[in-house]
């Protein structure tokens, strides 16, 4: 529709004003206007109009400069020029192509081909408009079916490794091929293991979809930090064997803890997990617990490369770490500080990356 457009008329000869603005709101266009090109570099600013038809000899600054400084503004510099001269130099023309006109216009003009020129060149561009946007569809459906095939095929590889790792040792201890109860006993331990690996992931899925539907349990039980929580991370623990990492918990409770049990517990997990998995061979994890009047104050310190300070809002985002593609040096879905932030601040808390003299540190508060 022609008058959803609003073209600015800049001119200092104030006939010609009222004559262009007279006949383009006949066309249909809607008019605003100015007598200089100081003027015209406000009325831009304030209404971001379709486009600028402007005359090139006013006083300082003229059409070209005005053009010039608008350039130098990302978000008005897209907006299309006409300039109106009534120099015929091929060097004062070119110079206006240069400044960035979209069209010329010679004086002495007819009104009608004014009108023939506004209209082509916002036809050209919204026309080129419609076509970047149709390109940033078409890469954004890319990114996303990229994006899409990395989680699946991550979903097939978290899923699938602790399966086969659960059915073989159990199929190699039924059958009794292994040589002693000590070795039998190894391959259980190894199934269960990936047993918890795998109930792990399937709580994430879950939590995750509980996250999607807005109905997060918020139902709060006792909860014994030694059986729901120190237990699960010392299993955890086997996982990293071969780092060699130190655990070093601190824990001074002086009020029992209520919470969601499974989702409280699976969060801080995940919290200890990120720690465990991010740190070097030898490297320590520290674990501080304590309560006080706000609730239960959370802190988990490691000694790993730390997430730089422009990062550590992305960290959060859901998948975050599949980003790595094929690449990917990590394990897990990189949904747990999705879920961890999710389920802390459904209770009124937080989970925050907060600035560390080494490694990372994790700060959560869960309210009382």
């Amino acid at each position: 529709m022609i008058d959803s457009h609003t073209i600015l008329i800049v001119d200092d000869d104030p006939a010609i004003l009222m004559g262009l603005t007279l006949k383009i709101k006949r066309h249909g266009y809607q008019v605003i206007t100015a007598k200089d090109g100081h003027e015209g570099i406000q009325k831009v600013k304030d209404n971001k109009p379709d486009l600028v038809l402007s005359d090139v000899m006013m006083p300082f600054p003229d059409g070209f400069e005005m053009r010039r400084i608008l350039r130098q503004d990302e978000e008005l510099a897209s907006i299309p020029f006409i300039f109106l001269t009534a120099r015929t130099d091929v060097q004062d023309r070119l110079r206006g192509f240069r400044e960035g006109a979209d069209d010329y216009i010679l004086k002495p003009f007819n009104a009608d081909e004014v009108l023939a020129r506004i209209d082509a060149v916002i036809q050209r561009v919204e026309a080129e408009r419609n076509r970047g946007r149709e390109q940033m569809k078409e890469q954004a459906c890319r990114e996303v079916e990229k994006l899409k095939q990395e989680i699946l095929q991550n979903y097939h590889h978290e899923l699938s490794t602790p399966l086969t790792n659960i059915l073989l040792p159990l199929e190699i201890a039924i059958n009794k091929k292994l040589e002693s109860s000590e070795e039998q006993t190894r391959f259980i331990r190894m199934a269960l293991s990936n047993a918890n690996r795998l109930e792990s992931l399937t709580t994430d899925l879950i939590l995750l979809s509980s996250i999607d539907q807005g109905n997060l349990n918020n139902i709060r039980q006792p909860i014994d930090v030694n059986v729901h929580l120190l237990n699960p991370i010392k299993n955890r623990l086997e996982r990293y064997t071969s780092k060699g990492l130190e655990f070093i918990p601190d824990i001074a409770l002086h009020a029992q803890i209520s919470a969601p049990r499974r989702e409280l517990t699976h969060s801080i997990l995940h919290l200890v997990d990120n720690a465990l998995k991010f740190s070097p061979d030898q490297g320590k994890v520290s674990l501080t617990m304590k309560t006080n009047k706000n609730g239960l104050s959370i802190s988990v310190q490691d000694n790993g490369d730390g997430i730089p300070s422009e990062l550590r809002e992305k960290v959060f985002e859901r998948f975050y770490q599949v980003s790595g593609g094929d690449m990917r040096k990590y394990e897990g879905l990189g949904v747990g500080l999705t879920i961890a932030r999710a389920v802390f601040e459904s209770n009124g808390g937080f989970v925050r990356i907060v600035d560390s003299t080494y490694g990372c540190c994790v700060q959560a508060l869960f309210p009382n």
